[in-house]
């Protein structure tokens, strides 16, 4: 662990986790800390339900949107692709922001060529400002144009400074958690992104309950120095009354 601060100043960090929905034992997330934002892939089967209980925890909810890579990878259901109108994009987005009801803002997956095309991530940034939400760049590539974009279209957003495990790995994720602190020591504030790993879920749960005196964990919305309490967009999250039925316990797997 890097040297803590000194200067009673407590630095902050903020913990995306993407991917959230994919599969039911993602259910396991909902264990931690209530200050990590779920970011949650669209069109799943647990899109919605993952949407709504998280709400339920007063945890912050953005939309992991697909957007198109420079390599050949499955981006699942209803992407935006480069080849896209802008009407084709806002209807993607729209479509996909429709199964996750309480995001407050998005973040790519994927998305090394399409966050380089300025007409689509244009489109995009102004159905964000549209309705008041944000936008987190994954930063899939050196290439981005999503910070430009997204401050001449109004929308409030920052990038990801470290991935915690695209290598699965205990030594690795320390390493990458250290680089992520040590990031917030020298700036302020970093964000760093995870997946629902059971690797990644089991040392954020010890590493979060465990943070040197120095240093704060926030959300997405605290990092863009948003209001501190639990937004939901009222122009896109359905009634609570059509909450499913089914309860988060149905889906949580055995320790």
């Amino acid at each position: 662990m890097t040297p803590s601060n000194n200067s009673g100043v407590k630095v902050q960090i903020a913990i995306i986790l993407d991917d959230v929905g994919a599969k039911a034992s993602d259910a396991k997330a909902f264990s931690l800390s209530k200050m990590v934002t779920f970011s949650i892939l669209p069109h799943t089967d647990f899109s919605t339900d993952f949407s709504y209980w998280a709400a339920q925890q007063n945890r912050e909810v953005m939309l992991h949107m697909p957007m198109e890579s420079l390599h050949k990878v499955n981006l699942g259901e209803g992407p935006i692709l480069a080849k896209m109108y802008p009407s084709e994009v806002e209807m993607a987005l729209l479509n996909a922001l429709q199964t996750v009801p309480h995001a407050v803002g998005v973040n790519n997956h994927m998305g090394s060529k399409l966050t380089q095309m300025t007409l689509q991530m244009t489109a995009m940034m102004e159905i964000l400002e549209k309705n008041n939400m944000f936008f987190i760049d994954s930063r899939t590539t050196r290439f981005t144009k999503a910070k430009l974009i997204a401050q001449k279209t109004g929308v409030k957003t920052a990038r990801r400074h470290i991935f915690l495990d695209h290598k699965q790995d205990p030594s690795f994720l320390n390493q990458q958690f250290d680089a992520l602190i040590a990031k917030a020591r020298k700036t302020g504030k970093a964000i760093g992104i995870g997946h629902p790993y059971p690797i990644t879920l089991e040392f954020l749960a010890t590493k979060l309950e465990n943070l040197p005196k120095d240093v704060e964990l926030i959300t997405i919305s605290n990092y863009l120095q948003e209001t501190e309490k639990f937004r939901i967009n009222p122009r896109l999250v359905s009634q609570q009354n059509s909450l499913n039925d089914k309860s988060l316990q149905q889906v949580m797997l055995p320790n």
